[in-house]
């Protein structure tokens, strides 16, 4: 998982898996923040409004109520955005 330096933006590689370490920037030395796991939330958001859009671009109101709903199921389950 790369974490962004606060200090610097340099993006530092750190462990998937929490060990309860604080790491340090390599170029600054500055203690990085906790990585935090996706939780999925910002996937469904991003599924709601892509949903929408390609609904929307298919069958048009109808079809972007249905495609949000789908993507908004879909995005939450992939956890893949922040």
């Amino acid at each position: 998982m790369n974490v962004r330096c606060s200090n610097c933006g340099t993006e530092n590689a750190v462990p998937d898996k929490p060990t309860g370490l604080r790491y340090q920037c390599f170029r600054c030395g500055a203690f990085l923040p906790q990585p935090t796991p996706p939780t999925g939330e910002t996937s469904a958001a991003v599924g709601l409004i892509g949903g929408a859009a390609l609904g929307a671009a298919i069958a048009g109101p109808p079809g972007a109520l249905i495609g949000a709903i789908l993507g908004a199921i879909i995005g939450g389950q992939s956890k893949g955005v922040g």
